[in-house]
């Protein structure tokens, strides 16, 4: 039986990033409507629906020699944490204006644990010597990345904020690490190589 608190350095190494994934149920509604929302934006590169997430800490390159440290990190940040009751509502752009970067759909619910988890997993990211980042946490689901910054349109807005309203809620188990692999005519891939249970 192997000890679940050993990381595999294998996996645990590469672009890491913790965040929260989103179950199908909640996403069917968004992903429905990708076929009238990527004709809308023009020049952008839309996440494939089977990635999406909420990131709430970037690593970024993680060496093997430091998977251990990777595990120690979830384990702080969801220490006394329980599940948290999370819906997507609205939509909106970083940043606002007529130089959108980044579509994406908001989080409702109990959102504030997502930024308290952003908030830890900083923490504890720099006490270990790893990449954090300092800026609070606007949760969001990213849906579509601009390589030249662009404005949205309102049709599209009003599209995703209609769909994420249909969205089913969903109870948020565990925070998860992800490998994310660059490369591929979608951008980059994401695999979940370390689940943190929320247990409260």
């Amino acid at each position: 039986m192997t000890d679940p608190t050993v990381a595999d350095p294998d996996l645990l190494a590469g672009r890491l990033f913790f965040g929260v994934p989103v179950p199908g149920a909640a996403r069917a509604p968004l992903e429905a409507a990708l076929p009238r929302l990527e004709p809308l934006l023009a020049g952008a590169r839309v996440a494939p629906p089977g990635g999406w997430h909420l990131t709430l800490a970037f690593l970024g390159q993680v060496q093997p020699e430091l998977a251990d440290e990777v595990v120690r990190v979830g384990e702080a940040a969801v220490a006394g944490v329980g599940p948290a009751r999370l819906r997507l509502e609205g939509a909106g752009t970083f940043p606002q204006g007529r130089r959108a970067r980044v579509l994406w759909a908001g989080i409702g619910g109990d959102a504030e644990v997502l930024v308290r988890l952003a908030a830890a997993l900083s923490s504890a990211a720099k006490a270990a010597g790893l990449r954090s980042e300092e800026r609070p946490l606007a949760p969001h689901l990213t849906l579509a990345r601009f390589s030249t910054p662009a404005p949205v349109p309102q049709e599209a807005l009003d599209l995703v904020a209609a769909a994420a309203a249909e969205s089913e809620p969903w109870e948020a188990r565990e925070l998860a690490c992800f490998r994310s692999t660059l490369g591929g005519p979608r951008g980059a891939r994401y695999r979940v190589v370390r689940e943190f249970p929320l247990t409260g």
